[in-house]
């Protein structure tokens, strides 16, 4: 049977996702400056590092106007 997680669970979690996102972000951003470095080119790990980035603050903003 589930049940719902108490407020330690969640802060864990909460904090578990904060570095997990930090640190796709500091890798994908550290290959793209060396793909650039070296071939040229930005690759499909800028593709993936700018969708993160506007998916994180479009929801940041969605999420502001429903507490508002």
């Amino acid at each position: 049977m589930k049940r719902k997680a108490d407020e330690m669970q969640m802060s864990l979690a909460t904090r578990a996702t904060k570095w997990l996102g930090i640190f796709y972000t500091v890798s994908l951003l550290l290959w793209t400056i060396i793909d650039l470095i070296f071939n040229n080119q930005l690759g499909i790990q800028f593709i993936i590092l700018l969708a993160g980035l506007i998916l994180f603050f479009v929801s940041m903003m969605i999420m502001k106007q429903k507490v508002q």
